[in-house]
């Protein structure tokens, strides 16, 4: 079980990166018009690419990890712990607000996921 919660945990760091990182490759993309010109930025925008990687790497963590724990279990600590890594990137990387309400939030959240894990 401890090998699984060690997936769960490199699973939970690749897909909330993966997010800042495809936050950060799409900042100044607001005018990109059509279909060609947003894939075209996929294709050379490198934390757009590093992300994708990393969630495909996050992917796999989580499968591995799935086989040796409880769903019930695995995705609610998933959710939320990637939750907390989203959180701090757009706080310290986007300058984003977190309102007292959000906060309150997603701390019951935290306190859920807790009662879950156990």
């Amino acid at each position: 079980m401890l090998k699984g919660f060690i997936l769960l945990a490199i699973a939970i760091v690749f897909n909330g990166v993966a997010n800042v990182l495809m936050k950060k490759g799409m900042l100044g993309t607001e005018n990109v018009n059509g279909l060609s010109a947003t894939i075209k930025h996929y294709l050379t925008s490198w934390p757009v690419i590093v992300g994708l990687g990393l969630f495909a790497l996050n992917v796999i963590a989580y499968t591995q990890a799935l086989s040796k724990l409880p769903l019930s279990v695995a995705y609610p600590i998933m959710v939320s712990l990637t939750g907390l890594i989203v959180i701090g990137g757009s706080l310290l990387l986007f300058k984003e607000s977190i309102s007292h309400l959000q906060w309150i939030g997603f701390a019951l959240i935290i306190c859920g996921v807790i009662l879950v894990a156990k």
